[in-house]
């Protein structure tokens, strides 16, 4: 009997292997980095802290190890919280002395699928999974989350998965990526950012022709919500560019997939000048490939003041270039009435110097959020950590 099974069970797993290798869609997103990143060895975080170079000044510490962590926010009583997309947990890590180190783990959710925005609002702890979000009541005392309430549906999974929450003048704010690298999407809340009242209601489309905005911050100096986008695959080392967009009052169509960059027409998919005139044009356009994914604006008072209300962005690093690029935090330098001046590295180290060929990382940075004290907090899921960064010159 069991020879007999023996070719159809080979045959079924080769079945398997071959729909995996030809839709890395359906499990690429569920590892940290790509699918040539998966199998590299995760290095030492002593080694990774001392490659890591930071401006004169500027000190970075592991504030917590904790799995494959993502987007970062803080409690109403100072706890961060962090994401795991791929644990499909929420963890809470207390600083009980206030030492600059998380004193522990507390898992406040789990067996979510794929968690990833998280936003405090009146009272509630928002998390968006792949397809839906949930609010809870969020107890301080305990770090827990009860009563949850399913308060809207998204999008079904595709190869972006991630959802991507924030909360601005009075209305939430969801980011869903598109379902493919370049398409015409059936479902307008994909490749967009839709908005709707606190408690999931008046959903509508807000700003669309955003590819994969999984970055969204406000900016205090314009009013206004600004987003990472990660520009499509498969058009060279350099193009498109990636881009921070402001989102502006009302929105609008950032181009995708038809558009790139000030308005350029992919012309692989069908764009023109007269289709791409009237789109939004990015405030920033980055390197190709960088993969941009949180930002925040620093409202803190701890570093040098030519720093406050600067921009920080993670870029997670490449997977679709030649030569790998990315792997760092980058300070976007903004002008007293919010504006983008010009783009300097902050952080480096991730792809430490002669790996630039191999791309043999040793991190990948993700999220940021900026502590009550104003030091500046990291995501690495490619290393597991959560760094701190402070100001001690």
């Amino acid at each position: 009997m069991l020879r007999r099974l023996i070719p159809s069970l080979l045959l079924l797993v080769a079945s398997a292997v071959f729909v995996a290798w030809r839709n890395p869609s359906l499990w690429k997103n569920r590892i940290p980095g790509s699918w040539k990143d998966s199998i590299k060895e995760w290095h030492a975080t002593p080694l990774l802290l001392k490659s890591l170079k930071l401006p004169p000044g500027f000190v970075i510490t592991r504030f917590a190890k904790t799995e494959s962590p993502r987007m970062l926010a803080f409690s109403p009583g100072g706890t961060l919280l962090v994401t795991s997309e791929a644990g499909g947990t929420v963890t809470a890590l207390p600083d009980l002395q206030h030492s600059g180190r998380a004193s522990g783990e507390v898992t406040v959710l789990k067996d979510l699928n794929g968690p990833h925005g998280i936003a405090f609002h009146n009272g509630h702890l928002y998390i968006a999974e792949v397809k839906r979000l949930v609010r809870y009541d969020w107890d301080e005392a305990h770090l827990g989350a009860a009563n949850p309430v399913v308060i809207a549906r998204l999008p079904e999974s595709g190869e972006h998965m991630t959802r991507t929450i924030l909360f601005a003048h009075g209305k939430l704010y969801v980011s869903a990526g598109a379902s493919c690298n370049v398409c015409t999407e059936s479902d307008p809340r994909r490749a967009a950012v839709s908005e709707m009242n606190e408690d999931g209601s008046d959903a509508h489309v807000f700003a669309s022709g955003l590819r994969n905005a999984v970055g969204l911050t406000f900016n205090e100096r314009t009013d206004t919500i600004w987003a990472t986008d990660n520009g499509r695959d498969w058009l060279g080392d350099d193009l498109p560019p990636d881009e921070i967009d402001d989102l502006g009052p009302s929105g609008g169509d950032f181009g995708w997939p038809y558009c790139y960059g000030d308005r350029a027409p992919d012309a692989s998919f069908g764009g023109t000048q007269e289709r791409c005139r009237n789109t939004v044009p990015p405030r920033v356009e980055l390197q190709a490939h960088s993969a941009p994914l949180g930002l925040v604006f620093y409202t803190g008072q701890m570093f040098p003041f030519e720093y406050h209300g600067d921009l920080f962005v993670a870029f997670h690093g490449s997977w679709n270039r030649s030569v790998p690029t990315g792997y760092k935090v980058i300070r976007v330098k903004m002008n007293d009435h919010g504006e983008p001046e010009r783009v300097e590295d902050f952080i480096t180290g991730w792809l430490p110097p002669g790996e630039t060929r191999t791309g043999k990382w040793m991190g990948r940075p993700v999220g940021l959020a900026v502590g009550s004290d104003g030091s500046l907090y990291i995501s690495d899921d490619g290393s597991g950590s959560v760094y701190r960064v402070t100001w001690e010159l």
